[in-house]
């Protein structure tokens, strides 16, 4: 048995789910954790066991069609899908009014998937369309083709090149960017992040082989923007507040928009209602603001699919 310890934030990037996601399971005492002067800790034997025993809710859907979900009695709402800072934002602001966001940083395409699975209750992506230059609605349309969807806009925000500070290559346009003369630290695939990246590789005819460190994947924007930060890689791909929270530079190069797709028969719902009003919430829409890197003109509003 292995009885090493380790912190929330390992934890998190392990499971991939936020930090606030793994302090509400310890709280709620789903997961054992130790105090250790004035740090939790981990029992590395803990989560194996807390993992083995919620295997199976990654093999089945989580509740059977046509009944009622544990989440909808404890009202929480399970979400899948692309890592944002707005997310960890959302969750708490939810929290205050009695709502658990519990998210886990997937990707975009398979937040998706497990919406179509039924394994979770909202995906949120920015799936970038390259035959109509449209985001998100495709990818739906695609995937969920038999299903009565609703999609709220999140926020629309920037992609850019993640630098040092001072940015000392002078990455500053894709042809820089991909020139092979530079390191850098990719997401998963199946993010929108990772989506772009691969476009832009097939739009120019480069190979990925050209890239120093495009097999590296990390599942975060700031896992990314960390490599950056400790020199581990020259940039990465990525977005404007993450690059601000960890004091790097940001070149912005693409706007897009983050959706959230939330299936029709839960919209009524209370917990749902809760968090339109807070998407829809002038506070909310300035803590947003105030990341750095985000357009709040449609957030909140509904888009026609």
């Amino acid at each position: 048995m292995d009885d090493s310890y380790l912190t929330p934030d390992e934890v998190a990037v392990e499971l991939k789910l936020t930090r606030y996601t793994v302090y509400e399971m310890i709280k709620r005492k789903e997961l054992p954790a130790a105090k250790i002067g004035r740090t939790l800790r981990i029992l590395r034997s803990d989560l194996d066991v807390f993992m083995q025993r919620n295997k199976s809710r990654e093999e089945h859907p989580p509740y059977p069609p046509g009944h009622a979900s544990q989440s909808e009695a404890t009202w929480e709402i399970l979400f899948a899908g692309s890592h944002d800072l707005t997310i960890d934002l959302l969750t708490r602001m939810l929290a205050r009014r009695g709502t658990t966001l519990l998210p886990a940083f997937s990707g975009s395409l398979d937040g998706l998937i497990e919406l179509y699975k039924g394994r979770v209750e909202m995906a949120g992506c920015h799936l970038l369309d390259t035959a109509s230059g449209e985001y998100n609605l495709p990818h739906v349309r695609c995937l969920l083709p038999h299903d009565e969807i609703r999609v709220v806009n999140l926020v629309n925000r920037w992609q850019g090149f993640v630098v040092p500070k001072g940015n000392p290559r002078m990455i500053t346009s894709w042809e820089e960017f991909l020139s092979g003369r530079h390191r850098i630290v990719n997401r998963q695939r199946g993010s929108g992040t990772r989506l772009l990246l691969d476009y832009k590789l097939r739009q120019t005819g480069r190979s990925s082989q050209t890239l120093p460190g495009y097999d590296l994947e990390m599942t975060t924007h700031y896992a990314t923007a960390s490599h950056v930060l400790q020199g581990k890689a020259d940039v990465s791909l990525g977005i404007e507040s993450v690059a601000r929270g960890l004091g790097l530079d940001f070149f912005p190069i693409q706007e897009e928009r983050y959706d959230l797709v939330i299936p029709a028969r839960l919209w009524e719902q209370e917990r749902f209602q809760q968090l339109l009003a807070v998407l829809r919430d002038p506070a909310f829409k300035q803590a947003v603001v105030g990341q750095g890197g985000y357009n709040v003109s449609l957030t909140g509003k509904e888009i026609p699919l």
